[in-house]
């Protein structure tokens, strides 16, 4: 419990009083002064209490740290004042959070792993069922990049008999049709965009094919 001693030539309060907020004359005195000291003690035993410094350089007491960003560090403080965490540099917060970030990747990781070995042992009775099944899958992916193939070819065929034409009207000293030129322009166009679903498939196959290698191996660890 905290006292302080009350040296005044009144009667009341007493010589020895608790520390309370009660109502107090407001002249500066070393009674107050004390008093004041007593309740900052009397809070720093109740509660833990950070030492900050705000961006203007001015030093804060606070029973609660401040909000990220308000402060270039917080101490912490003990119930005698003293230091007893010190604040983290900048350095050692960056560190600090990416460390967590880090551990939070890993368990996000774990738990994907988990449901998805649950997923393989409940939907696959044997091997040979996740197999054909993820042959399925990959056939489906084959098809669609086998029919972008063929509308490749079928532009290229455009463009060459496009190009032909304007060849033999520059030949002939003729400007070539300016329906020739812009239909050229568009298929070029369209080559490129097709070029790019292509090799945008060719990536999901890879993947898909990974996966694959991944799953049977995987379902034969669960399953020895």
């Amino acid at each position: 419990m905290c006292w302080v001693s009350w040296k005044t030539a009144r009667s009341w309060p007493p010589t020895s009083t608790r520390c309370a907020p009660t109502a107090l004359d407001t002249e500066s005195t070393p009674d107050m002064k004390a008093f004041a000291g007593c309740l900052l003690l009397c809070s720093l035993a109740h509660a833990g209490v950070y030492k900050w410094v705000d961006e203007a350089g001015n030093t804060h007491y606070s029973d609660a740290p401040p909000l990220q960003g308000q402060s270039r560090g917080v101490a912490e403080l003990n119930k005698q004042g003293a230091v007893s965490k010190p604040a983290e540099s900048e350095a050692q917060r960056r560190a600090r959070e990416a460390s967590a970030a880090e551990s939070a990747q890993r368990k996000r990781q774990a738990l994907e792993a988990s449901r998805h070995d649950q997923a393989l042992a409940q939907s696959y009775p044997t091997l040979a069922d996740l197999q054909a099944d993820r042959e399925r899958q990959l056939a489906v992916l084959q098809s669609a990049y086998r029919a972008l193939e063929l509308r490749d070819q079928g532009l290229a065929l455009q463009q060459r008999q496009l190009r032909q034409d304007i060849e033999r009207s520059r030949a002939n000293r003729q400007p070539p049709p300016a329906a020739a030129v812009r239909d050229q322009q568009a298929l070029g166009q369209s080559q490129r965009e097709l070029q790019r679903q292509m090799a945008a498939k060719r990536a999901e196959l890879d993947d898909f094919r990974r996966k694959m290698r991944q799953d049977l191996d995987r379902y034969r660890q669960l399953n020895p």
